[in-house]
């Protein structure tokens, strides 16, 4: 259906990062474009560290608040 030949010159190092296009006004535009995508991928990153550090330390706070209470009522038992 297809013909194997492409019109377009351009190869499929096109769409490398690095490759230019060839055109000066879509290769900044693109670098700029990537520039920012990097920058959300490294924001999103620390959000979603700061995210499972925070549920790392509830789960942690709920686990020694637990020990705690089954400690106390070893205490209460012992002494009854």
């Amino acid at each position: 259906m297809f013909s194997k030949s492409h019109s377009c010159s351009r190869s499929k190092s096109f769409y490398r990062r690095d490759a230019s296009s060839g055109n000066t006004a879509f290769d900044a535009y693109k670098a700029d474009t990537l520039r920012q995508l990097e920058e959300e991928q490294q924001q999103f990153e620390t959000f979603m560290d700061r995210l499972c550090a925070a549920k790392d330390q509830s789960e942690l706070d709920e686990f020694m608040k637990d020990r705690s209470r089954k400690t106390e009522d070893k205490s209460a038992q012992a002494e009854a």
